[in-house]
């Protein structure tokens, strides 16, 4: 009996793009506009944090402050041929030690009439867990009474045509409705500082019309009703399916009629961050996106970066944070 001819790849595999994505000019271009930020990098002691820093220096968006294990800071800025002249090391041994005195100097740079202002934190060489610990401290002053929402700004391959915001993908796992509610103040404050003047807002769901068998769909009626009168300068739609929120043929074929966002969302709010995570992941692994993520709602940006996540993402998440400074 013949045998099916071999591949080299799954059918899944065959899905995953091979396009290399790099940071957008524009964004960059953006993040140069609103001048060098400080950004503290919170135990740097390791290659993919000092690689991020010294990208960003290079990129002229940042003047890094290390703080972490110094002679291993020096080690890796060797590699990649970083003089460290003038960037500010702070000495910290371990994880704790390094998030407790990141969380200092940014609780000191908060006070009125502080002399060096920090632009956005970023989280090197360390568990989140500890990380976020040590910044939610309430004498701290990241939290100013806001819910922390993460939003993602993806860029596709072709970047001149402007990212697609996605929240919450990263942090709040079931957000509540005060919780989505930040997150759309927050995605639509940070389209419009990407010059989006007017953002096009879609509430996520599997259908475009709220029907009782499936809550989110509900939901995303009264997220967008809230919208609609809580937040100026923007157009907003939902329930809207995936394919109705950036497809204009799935418009048409639909029928789908007087919908100012359907066709042409450039934000989108999820229901959980399970379909999130995926969404931005889909948009990243397949479609060849360049992800810039970044926490909002307290007092400065706060990145979470990763170790799957490519240079020029991680470079253009501390571009998004200087943007998204006021």
């Amino acid at each position: 009996m013949p045998q099916p001819p071999k591949s080299s790849a799954t059918a899944a595999q065959n899905f995953i793009s091979s396009v290399a994505a790099d940071c957008p000019e524009g964004l960059l271009a953006a993040a140069r506009g609103k001048g060098r930020i400080n950004l503290l990098v919170v135990r740097a002691s390791a290659a993919l944090p000092m690689e991020a820093a010294f990208n960003a220096y290079q990129a002229g968006i940042a003047n890094p402050i290390l703080v972490g294990e110094g002679a291993a800071i020096r080690v890796e800025a060797e590699k990649l041929g970083w003089d460290l002249s003038g960037i500010t090391i702070i000495e910290a041994t371990g994880e704790k030690e390094a998030a407790l005195i990141s969380a200092g100097l940014l609780r000191d740079s908060l006070k009125d009439g502080a002399v060096q202002a920090i632009g956005a934190v970023m989280k090197g060489q360390l568990h989140t867990d500890v990380f976020m610990a040590a910044l939610l401290n309430r004498e701290i002053g990241l939290r100013i009474g806001n819910r922390l929402v993460h939003v993602f700004a993806i860029y596709p391959p072709d970047s001149s045509a402007g990212p697609i915001l996605v929240s919450d993908a990263a942090v709040n796992v079931q957000p509540d409705e005060k919780t989505q509610n930040q997150s759309m103040i927050e995605m639509c404050a940070l389209a419009k500082k990407l010059g989006q003047a007017r953002p096009k807002l879609a509430i996520l769901s599997a259908t475009e019309t709220p029907i009782e068998s499936m809550p989110a769909s509900i939901t995303a009626h009264e997220r967008a009703k809230w919208a609609a009168e809580n937040i100026s300068e923007i157009e907003v739609s939902g329930p809207l399916s995936f394919d109705l929120a950036l497809s204009d043929k799935a418009v048409q074929t639909k029928g789908v009629e007087g919908d100012m966002v359907a066709g042409q969302a450039n934000c989108l709010l999820v229901p959980d961050i399970v379909s999130g995570n995926i969404l931005y992941k889909a948009l990243v692994y397949l479609g060849g996106g360049c992800a810039a993520g970044i926490v909002l709602g307290g007092a400065v940006p706060v990145l979470l970066t990763s170790r799957a996540d490519p240079p020029q993402a991680r470079l253009a998440s501390i571009a998004l944070a200087a943007v998204a400074q006021d």
